[in-house]
């Protein structure tokens, strides 16, 4: 049997259901943040003062302040909202009804006015911790971005910081998913200046367009993509790039670092010239291989990397068109010149002497700054000076390479690309640190013969071992995947000092080694071992990334110098070119442009010291045991 409601529980549930809404619709109000809440109560507090002058005035209410007299609506209103803020003032009022009406007045100041001013300074709280976590948005013009955040990027913002000294207003903008006063006390631990840069710092993730929008990137000077480690990232941060940026059509150079060379490949193909992709372990594993060959070579690259003394340079010069190259050579007093960008971006390192520079040729040379990047008044004159090519040493060689990373591999592949069958490479494992039998399977070579040995013990025990056969050549590897970064590099210091006290027989010669540091830190330690070279990995990326952030067409430059079938940079011996005979540099580069190669430097056997260069025109003395830094074509095992 159905029971019907009375009209007292109707009334009842319709109450409920209206308190149910009003409470629904302040929590949602609630919900939109405090800025919602905070004018809902200044509204509900000038309602309240409003009501109040209003029954002031209405009923001629006297004894506020103790005046005898009725005052205006505006004057009550006033006196009201002091009341509001000032819940002492209302001890002065006479009279019970006025008295009453101020009480109610003060104590919803109490309240609702409370409120109010708490949550304005909570509000203002909130903002500031939102500044000092970073999620404001970037106002810069014309600054350069760095997405992402990893060891090197202290690097990067070094070389930026230089790069920009004749800036007068710079600013290089991080967004990271770490910390933004973390971000900036690591920066502060490793810079001690930033001169005319500014540094500011977001947090947030660079692949996700909401925060990517933070940095302005549309008014970006160029963008700098760190690596974490995987490619992942870093593509979801170009695509999301270029969802930001739309139909864009103004032109940002992108420099993104990328660990597999395949994904550096197909982000070139379908993302176009706009994004030049960095293969960070290939261009170590690179120079790791040409330093074991050529002592001094990792020095001379940092010094083509670094902003630190002379930088490379594109500019075109009219005064040239019509010229050969050699002429073009000596133009220069102090700027050293070794290729050509022609039209469409086609860069040629070491053209032929004879080539004629045609209108839209850009001339690529080393100078201490561009606005000394300008011809001489007069050709400087150099003289061609008789050589004895050196002929190249055909005997078996040996490389031994102590350590393991995952750089080993491409240093393998690198090695085995140029050199040939008399060459035996030597792997020294340590099994505690890497699964040997894994590696057997999994390397070949096709040219070198390729020995893989275990060794357990220190680096004494390592040493001693390879010391049972004679070696030319040593490369160290930071067991990086089996500790950490300190342990690695301790370790690896300590494989120097013992390789360096080897003895071998005199017919070997001088052992080169080369080692791989993790930690730029422990270069001047690294120094005092007596090795020949060391590269040092997140060093040599940052100064890469840093360069190409400023002028994106360099990529072209080290595109050719690290590719085998091109030119490259060599460390040849005096005699190749008469040089030990030479009065001024200017007989160097005459010299080398005679056997079709461009000289841009020297460097001093005794002290290890490599000039890069040099004025032509000053006095130069060089022994035999010297040896001249040359553009040549091809790679050819010295």
């Amino acid at each position: 049997m159905s029971q019907k409601s009375s009209p007292t529980d109707q009334t009842s549930e319709g109450s409920n259901s209206k308190l149910s809404w009003v409470r629904y619709r302040f929590d949602l109000a609630l919900s939109r943040g405090t800025s919602v809440v905070i004018a809902w109560l200044a509204v509900l507090t000038l309602i309240i003062i409003l009501i109040a002058a209003l029954f002031l005035t209405i009923f001629q209410l006297k004894g506020i302040n103790g005046e005898p007299n009725q005052l205006g609506l505006i004057e009550n209103y006033w006196l009201s909202m002091t009341r509001v803020l000032d819940p002492g003032t209302f001890s002065g009022e006479s009279g019970w009804p006025t008295r009453f009406i101020m009480l109610l007045v003060t104590l919803s100041g109490v309240f609702i006015a409370g409120s109010l001013i708490g949550l304005i300074a909570n509000s203002v709280d909130q903002k500031v911790d939102e500044l000092q976590r970073g999620r404001s948005s970037v106002q810069e013009n014309d600054h350069t971005i760095i997405l992402g955040w990893s060891p090197r990027v202290p690097s990067i913002v070094s070389e930026l910081i230089l790069a920009n000294e004749s800036r007068k207003k710079a600013a290089v903008v991080i967004l990271a998913d770490v910390d933004k006063t973390e971000i900036e006390e690591q920066l502060r631990e490793s810079i001690d200046d930033f001169k005319t840069t500014r540094l500011v710092a977001r947090r947030g993730e660079p692949w996700v367009a909401g925060d990517l929008s933070m940095v302005n990137i549309s008014k970006a000077r160029s963008v700098i993509v760190v690596s974490d480690g995987t490619d992942t990232n870093t593509i979801k941060t170009l695509l999301a790039i270029r969802s930001v940026r739309g139909q864009s059509s103004t032109k940002l150079p992108i420099i993104a670092e990328i660990s597999d060379r395949s994904n550096a490949a197909s982000l070139k193909n379908l993302l176009g010239n706009e994004v030049v992709a960095v293969s960070s372990d290939e261009i170590v594993a690179e120079l790791t291989a040409q330093a074991c060959r050529q002592r001094g070579l990792s020095t001379v690259f940092r010094e083509l990397l670094d902003f630190d003394g002379d930088e490379l340079y594109f500019a075109p010069f009219q005064q040239f068109v019509g010229h050969s190259y050699q002429s073009v050579l000596m133009g220069f007093e102090k700027c050293a010149v070794f290729g050509v960008m022609h039209t469409g971006s086609i860069v040629e390192l070491n053209p032929a002497r004879d080539y004629v520079i045609v209108d839209g040729d850009e001339i690529l040379a080393l100078a201490e700054d561009d606005s000394l990047f300008i011809p001489s008044i007069s050709p400087i004159k150099g003289n061609v000076l008789a050589g004895t090519p050196t002929a190249i040493d055909n005997r078996p060689r040996r490389i031994v390479v102590a350590g393991w990373s995952d750089l080993g591999p491409r240093v393998l592949s690198e090695l085995d690309e140029f050199l040939d069958s008399r060459t035996t490479i030597e792997l020294l494992l340590d099994p505690a640190l890497v699964n040997v039998a894994e590696l057997r399977n999994q390397l070949s070579t096709s040219n070198v013969t390729l020995e893989i040995s275990e060794l357990s013990g220190g680096p004494e025990i390592v040493a001693a071992r390879a010391a049972e056969r004679s070696f030319h050549e040593v490369i160290v590897l930071g067991y990086r995947n089996a500790m950490s970064e300190t342990d690695a590099d301790a370790r690896t210091l300590l494989t120097l000092i013992a390789f360096n006290q080897v003895r071998q027989s005199d017919e070997v010669g001088k052992v080169r080694i080369v080692a791989e540091l993790l930690d730029q830190r422990n270069t001047s330690l690294a120094d005092s071992t007596g090795v020949d070279d060391f590269v040092v990995s997140d060093e040599l990326t940052s100064l890469m990334l840093a360069q190409l952030s400023e002028r994106a067409e360099l990529g072209l430059v080290f595109d050719d110098l690290f590719d085998h079938s091109r030119c490259s940079i060599e460390l040849r011996p005096v005699s190749n070119y008469g040089a030990e005979n030479a009065q001024t540099f200017g007989d160097v580069v005459m010299s080398a442009s005679a056997v079709g190669q461009t000289a841009i430097g020297y460097r001093v056997a005794a002290t290890g010291q490599v000039v890069t260069n040099p004025a032509k025109s000053e006095a130069l003395s060089l022994t035999a045991d010297d040896e001249i830094i040359v553009v040549a074509d091809g790679v050819t095992l010295a």
